[in-house]
């Protein structure tokens, strides 16, 4: 059993783990959780997945979310101030 790098829960060996989700250790429930906060980061952040350097700034947040990398420099779209554009 390995467990979840976010939740810390126990994620069984038999589980049909999404292949990006095991790059992180973490379960499905998590995993469904960023694919969530991606879809928000994207739009928020107006990103364009056919720019290489705004598929990057995917993966750092991507790797935040997951704890893997510290939050420096990135805007918390988490918090309801850092999203909206209108007001920075």
């Amino acid at each position: 059993m390995v467990k979840c790098i976010r939740c810390g829960n126990e994620v069984p060996d038999s589980i049909d783990w999404n292949e990006r989700a095991k790059r992180y250790n973490s379960c499905n429930n998590c995993w469904n959780e960023w694919v969530k906060y991606s879809i928000m980061v994207i739009n928020d952040l107006r990103l364009d997945m056919s720019v290489a350097e705004h598929r990057q700034l995917l993966k750092k947040y991507e790797r935040m979310f997951f704890g893997v990398e510290k939050l420096e420099g990135l805007r918390d779209v988490s918090r309801e101030e850092e999203r909206v554009p209108d007001k920075r």
